[in-house]
């Protein structure tokens, strides 16, 4: 698979012991078009008891979905700002795909995972930005920078993936101590601006897909 950002997030989900099936792979039985190609199909055959969940999916959430359609849409240059989400309406595409998604859970009930690469850093933008994509009909949000801490602290540093390049290569920024501090801290501005600094404007062009 030649899209690391896919790469990663199917990692992520089969380092939670699920089972994952790509687009490509489904897509290699009934000819599909590649505006999707960044789509997985997730299963949890160890699924616990089922408890209401978040929009805001963190990692600690993943063992109580069964199943879900996890659409990747990780546009590292920008964050998800309103505007962005208002002017670009294939990010919940996917969603409408209801008769795709069904023939491959074979009509069980399944969630809808949107990856995006971060929300806005301030507390009003980000719940704006949250607000519409779920109005879409979206059923969860995941943002890239948690999946990937959650991969590496699930990467032994000690271990060697042989079988896999991009769990090999956040092992060895592990071992070799180029990331620290793994510990959970919030995504947004937690305290004021000093009072002489300037105001910052937040920005929201428009991205393309990397």
């Amino acid at each position: 698979m030649g899209d690391v950002n896919v790469q990663l997030v199917r990692e992520f989900f089969e380092l939670n012991l699920f089972h994952v099936l790509t687009n490509w792979q489904h897509s290699a039985r009934r000819p599909r078009s590649n505006e999707h190609a960044g789509q997985l199909f997730v299963y949890n055959p160890a699924v616990a008891p089922q408890r209401d969940l978040p929009f805001l999916l963190l990692p600690g959430d993943m063992h109580v979905i069964e199943r879900a359609v996890v659409e990747v849409r990780a546009w590292h240059a920008d964050r998800f700002y309103p505007s962005l989400i208002e002017a670009n309406p294939v990010l919940y595409e996917f969603v409408s795909h209801d008769a795709f998604a069904a023939e491959v859970f074979q009509h069980h009930k399944y969630e809808t995972i949107l990856v995006v690469s971060e929300l806005p850093a301030t507390p009003e933008l980000r719940s704006r930005s949250l607000e519409l994509l779920q109005q879409t009909g979206v059923g969860h949000v995941m943002e890239f920078p948690l999946l990937l801490r959650d991969m590496l602290e699930h990467v032994d540093a000690n271990t060697n993936y042989a079988m896999s390049d991009t769990l090999q290569t956040l092992r060895l920024l592990k071992r070799y101590k180029l990331v620290r501090n793994l510990q959970m801290e919030f995504t947004f501005t937690t305290e004021a601006p000093l009072s002489d600094a300037p105001p910052v404007l937040e920005t929201s062009p428009l991205s393309v897909e990397d």
